[in-house]
């Protein structure tokens, strides 16, 4: 196999270029937007990166030298020798039609994953669980289901409100002090939401573990000296618009002054649409999270935002959630857990 990388300005001069070297046959099997230019440089041009790759044939492979300026060659094709874009899209919309997984992703991944079908010789309808790993791993080489971020001492859940925060400590909760016999305590910080309060010590109370409400910043540390005999610290905080700068920076007043070490879970539901769901990933940083959990599941008939948040970050997501039931409606977010969901909810072999 031949793979080459350009950079270029755009996807078009990239796939002229390589049908020109390598052939109508070349596939993408990754695609980024880099900056180029010396590091000092604050007005850095973007360019986009794009490595394809083709079967090895030296006899259909041309010296670049050779290339002819992008400009003066036909336009408007692309690797799989259709005419022009529309056709593409067509031919996506067609060849994705039973894979629940990626039948509504967005064109940049539904390239990809066609590119790198057509590559391996498979049918995009009828992917193991083992090519989807390799396609991720291929086309997303640090994609955010590979690592995993293991509870601590401390974890700390923040969101929106109505993602499921209260619900997702809860089943975590269950999990550890019933299957793996750990010393659980909970600590909530939303005395804001009605009922919060109560809904965390209900659930303390049916599993008969230690639990405490911080009304203050300053009282944080001496509620988690209080617990100090737990294993696992499971801390609720208050739902707050990621446009809220306010109350955002209330929930930091609370943290800052952890002097251990904090696991911070960004909670989102994939049901929320993808330009709010990058906007409160890109709002919260502030919290400085490391990993992600995913709920409501249950609530959507597609999986396109799991494949939005996997292209905007690298951190780890954790846990799927996928219904009200505590503590049975939750599972580590890997690729097998996601396909065997998807064929569990949605029929098919």
């Amino acid at each position: 196999m031949i793979i080459k990388k350009y950079i270029v300005n755009d996807m078009k001069e990239a796939l002229i270029r390589a049908k020109y070297e390598l052939g109508k046959d070349a596939v993408i099997i990754h695609q980024r937007k880099i900056k180029e230019g010396k590091w000092y440089n604050p007005f850095k041009t973007t360019k986009l990166e794009v490595t394809l790759a083709i079967e090895e044939d030296k006899d259909n492979i041309k010296d670049p030298k050779e290339a002819k300026d992008p400009k003066e060659t036909i336009q408007n094709k692309d690797i799989y020798g259709k005419n022009n874009m529309e056709n593409t899209n067509i031919s996506k919309e067609k060849d994705i039609k039973t894979n629940i997984l990626f039948k509504d992703a967005n064109e940049e991944l539904k390239e990809k994953l066609l590119s790198y079908c057509k590559l391996k010789s498979l049918d995009v309808n009828s992917l193991t669980s083992e090519d989807i790993k390799d396609f991720l791993n291929i086309g997303y080489k640090d994609n955010c289901f590979k690592e995993k971020l293991s509870l601590g001492k401390l974890n700390v859940m923040v969101g929106p409100t109505g993602v499921g925060k209260t619900t997702t400590i809860a089943k975590i909760a269950a999990k550890e002090y019933l299957e793996n016999n750990k010393k659980v305590g909970l600590i909530t910080l939303d005395t804001y939401k009605i009922g919060a309060v109560e809904q965390m010590r209900t659930y303390a109370e049916i599993l008969d573990i230690d639990y405490e409400v911080v009304t203050e910043p300053n009282e944080m540390i001496n509620k988690i000296n209080k617990l100090s005999h737990c294993d696992i610290l499971l801390i609720d905080t208050l739902g707050t618009s990621q446009r809220n700068k306010e109350k955002l920076q209330d929930i930091w007043e609370y943290l800052k002054d952890i002097k251990e070490d904090i696991n911070t879970y960004l909670v989102l539901s994939i049901s929320t649409d993808r330009e709010t769901t990058l906007s409160i990933m890109d709002k919260y940083k502030q919290l400085e999270y490391d990993a992600l959990i995913l709920t409501k599941f249950d609530e959507v008939s597609s999986f396109t935002n799991v494949w939005n948040i996997m292209e905007h970050t690298d951190l780890p997501v954790e846990y799927f959630c996928h219904g009200q039931s505590v503590p049975d409606d939750i599972e580590i977010a890997n690729i097998d857990n996601l396909i065997e969901y998807s064929k569990e909810v949605y029929s098919y072999d």
